[in-house]
């Protein structure tokens, strides 16, 4: 048996991608198992020679088209009569869906032959709706007694999409996906998501069933003390959906506090909306923010959060979504570091029921966000003992071992 792992969204060390296949690699190489990892066709040249990751899928699972011709005059016609247009007033979800739903079904045919091998088990690490119809397509293709099983890790729930908006087709497009995939579903094609909440998503609103896959992240621990001030950090894609544009007023209100913090923020894609590129322009003059231009390579992402005491994730609820969970969180609590987190989000619920250290804020909005902050400031020694206690089982848990046992147990015996 081989496993293979296909992922269209790993192209550079930004995001999680990168990071959950140095861990996934490292452990089958220690294992003596057999792998190859397929990505993105403009993948770096030094991922490739790190963790032998070959260059193929022509499109990412995030990549944005903007809408038809056809599109753009349905749009002006309703502008005109006052009907509302919703969504991104450049990208298409419908178009964005078709396209790259295609793309995927034809590199997944462009796949060396001895891929699909009936032996073997194919992993898609990240599957959104804009590859997973292209999947079952595919797989219906394919004579059924010579394909391998395959596991789809829905670690995106059906509103997401990738500009930030909330999807409007998303549940129909996965609802269809699901239909045509009904033979083969538990036969040749399992999911997996990452947390329970997600589980009770997907069975309550399509009836599938899912394994919960647990997400291997660095599990270093804190290399701060508490001496000198507060650092308090932001890290990741500088979108509005992950609360980027609350920063700057949130910072300034704990500056006129008298707030003994620093800041620790990463700019990185932050043109994605007018807000955005508001709330760097405005972090750019505030004094003792540090801030960490562009993308990190992973040895620098670890340095940076390892003398981080806080991690703010101030998610949109409606945007980010409720049940969809964050890299950065399951880092921040594998490694025993409070959290700050939006109220109605996985991981500020996750907070409110005691299973992680940190404070919650609601509305979703600065001066919430700065309030959350002051409130954690004089209990977060205790937060950091209790969150230190925590973390060793959650990161055994969450470990690459792990990943691999819950893949594992799919394949065919």
């Amino acid at each position: 048996m081989e496993l293979i792992l296909i992922d269209s969204g790993l192209v550079n060390k930004v995001g999680h991608h990168y990071m959950l296949h140095k861990a996934v690699s490292g452990a089958l190489a220690r294992q003596k198992l057999r792998y190859r990892i397929f990505a993105q066709r403009g993948l770096e040249s030094s991922i490739a020679a790190e963790i032998g990751a070959i260059p193929h899928f022509s499109r990412s699972p995030y990549e944005c088209v903007l809408f038809s011709r056809s599109e753009k005059r349905l749009r002006s016609f309703a502008a005109i009569f006052g009907a509302p247009s919703g969504g991104s007033p450049y990208f298409s979800e419908r178009q964005s869906w078709k396209a790259l739903n295609e793309t995927f079904e034809r590199d997944l045919e462009a796949l060396p032959a001895d891929v699909w091998q009936k032996d073997n088990l194919v992993v898609v690490m990240t599957i959104t709706q804009n590859q997973i119809l292209g999947l079952v397509r595919f797989l219906r293709a394919m004579p059924r007694d010579r394909a391998p099983r395959v596991v789809c890790n829905l670690m995106l729930p059906p509103s997401f999409l990738s500009w930030g908006a909330v999807s409007v087709h998303g549940e129909k497009f996965y609802r269809a996906a699901f239909k045509l995939a009904a033979p083969l579903i538990g036969r040749l094609l399992f999911f997996t998501v990452d947390n329970e909440a997600m589980r009770t998503l997907y069975r309550k609103d399509f009836g599938l069933q899912t394994h919960i896959l647990p997400i291997p992240f660095d599990a270093s621990g804190p290399q701060r003390t508490m001496k000198g001030p507060v650092r308090v950090g932001f890290f990741g894609d500088s979108r509005y959906d992950k609360g980027f544009h609350l920063l700057p007023r949130a910072i300034e209100l704990c500056r006129r506090d008298g707030l003994d913090a620093e800041f620790i923020v990463q700019i990185h894609n932050s043109g994605w909306t007018q807000h955005t590129i508001e709330a760097e322009a405005a972090l750019r003059t505030l004094k003792s923010v540090r801030l960490l231009e562009g993308v990190l390579s992973s040895d620098d992402y670890v340095a940076w959060t390892g003398r981080t005491d806080v991690i703010l994730l101030p998610h949109d609820p409606v945007t980010f979504g409720a049940m969809r969970a964050s890299g950065i969180f399951t880092e921040s609590v594998a490694a025993g570091r409070p959290v700050v987190a939006s109220r109605g989000t996985f991981a500020g619920t996750s907070v409110e029921n005691n299973q992680v250290e940190g404070e919650v804020f609601a509305p979703h909005t600065s001066e919430a966000l700065a309030a959350a902050i002051a409130r954690l400031m004089p209990r977060l020694p205790a937060c950091k003992a209790r969150a230190a206690e925590r973390a060793q089982d959650f990161a055994r848990s969450h470990s690459p071992g792990a990943y691999i046992d819950v893949l594992l147990a799919h394949a065919k015996t």
